[in-house]
This record gives C-alpha cells, structure tokens and sequence, in this order.
C-alpha cells in the first residue's frame, strides 16, 4: 500500500512539473549579411530576452500570446505574437529587411561619361562633408536651438522688447508654440523607435490611430525618458500598460 502511495505521488509530482515547465519558441533568422549581427532577441510578455547564434538560430522561452521582438540597428524591427502552431514547430523563420540608407549626394550633370566604368567613376566629383571639425576649427556637439527656442530667446533677450513682450503675450505665445514644438519631437521619437507591426499586430492599436496613441503616452510626464535605448524593456511594458488603458479609453474591443 505504501509503495502504491509512493508511485502514485512521484506521478502526480512528474505531472505538474511536466506542466510548470514554459516551452520554447525555435527559429532561424534569414536576412542580407547577417553573418556577424547579433539580433536582440526579446520577449516582450515575459521579460525575457536572448540573441542568435551565427547560423541565425535562437532559442527563446514562449508560451501562446507571448508578445516577441527582434530589433537590430541595420534591421528593421520585427514583431511575432506567438502561436500553438509556431510552439509546435521545429523552427520557425522569421525574415528581416535592412534598414534602407540614403546614399551620398553627387554631382553628375557636367561629366561627359565614356562608358569606360573606371574612368567615369574617377570622372564623378563628390562634394565633401565640410564642418568646423574637419577645418579644424572649435566645434560643438550641443543640439542646434530649434526655431521655437530661437525666437523665445529673442523675445527675452532685448531690454525694452522683454517687458513689452510679456506685457503683450508675445512670450506667452512663444512658449506655448514651444512646448507643442517639443511634442510634436517626442512623438515622432515613440512613432519610429519600434515598428508599426508592433502596435498594430502585438498591442492592438489600429493603425490609424497609431499618432493618436503616442501623443495619448506622451502624455505621461515619464515617456520622453523611456525613449532612451537602454530602456527599451521598460518602455516595451509601458507601451502594454498604455495600449490597454487606450483601448478602454477608445471603446476597443
């Protein structure tokens, strides 16, 4: 009888442990040289993260409804909401796309081309970048003023204009345009720093009202400090607080 108990209870114990255990999500990342490129591979619901192998393999623990990110610098960012069917996969694939860069100006209208490639590509004249750094001149890595701040400086600058100035709103205004000025740049900062898949496919927010949500957040005296890089994982939890109390908000479903 007693052995009996026995078995019975390191069954049941092999049971819930079998159950406690958080499957894996498996998958290979396919993208244009990414031999080299560690992507920041992170579950976003658990908040949990890892990176590929060299081959592009990962490994990341996930359950249904988990929300995972891929970001990168030369990627662009990729969401997947995981599903009982990507689990139940030996791996999945998941596909990036370089991040597309602007290419260097140059000036071709007064070169006569050959069609000898060598000799035209010499031909090319490419304008230099010129700055007081590369004059050799004392330079700055302070932000330029905006317009907004300009003129508000300049209103407060004069002896006779500050007071007349204050005393005709002019200020009051200036300040105001700034402070929409300086949100209008938070906002542009939440827009792009993740992709819109993201807010669309992980968090529910339609895309049309993607700008609507953002400013909803900026409203949050904390967001502008979330923008920061390395706080990435807090600002992926906060945008999953928000996007819950907007829904709400928004009537939904």
């Amino acid at each position: 009888m007693t052995r009996l108990l026995l078995f019975c209870l390191l069954i049941a114990s092999a049971s819930i442990f079998g159950q406690s255990q958080t499957p894996f999500l498996r998958g290979k990342i396919l993208a244009d040289s990414l031999q080299g490129y560690a992507i920041n591979i992170v579950n976003y619901t658990k908040k949990i993260g890892t990176t590929n192998d060299d081959k592009g393999f990962f490994d990341i623990p996930a359950s249904v409804g988990d929300s995972v990110v891929f970001s990168s610098v030369q990627y662009q960012n990729r969401s997947v909401v995981v599903t009982q069917d990507q689990l139940q996969e030996d791996r999945i694939t998941i596909v990036l796309f370089p991040v597309v860069q602007q290419l260097e100006q140059i000036k071709i209208s007064n070169v006569q081309l050959s069609g000898n490639l060598d000799k035209d590509t010499r031909a090319i004249e490419v304008q230099p970048f010129v700055d007081n750094q590369t004059l050799g001149l004392p330079f700055s890595d302070k932000p330029q003023p905006t317009l907004a701040e300009r003129r508000l400086y300049t209103a407060k600058s004069g002896i006779l204009e500050r007071p007349i100035n204050y005393l005709n709103g002019t200020i009051k205004r200036l300040k105001r345009n700034k402070k929409i000025e300086d949100l209008k740049s938070v906002v542009h900062r939440g827009e792009v720093i993740l992709n819109t898949s993201f807010f669309v496919d992980s968090l529910g927010v339609p895309q049309n009202l993607l700008s609507d949500f953002i400013y909803y957040c900026a409203e949050d005296e904390s967001f502008e400090g979330l923008l920061e890089e390395q706080k990435r994982l807090i600002l992926l939890e906060f945008f999953q607080k928000k996007s819950k109390l907007y829904k709400v908000h928004k009537r939904i479903e």
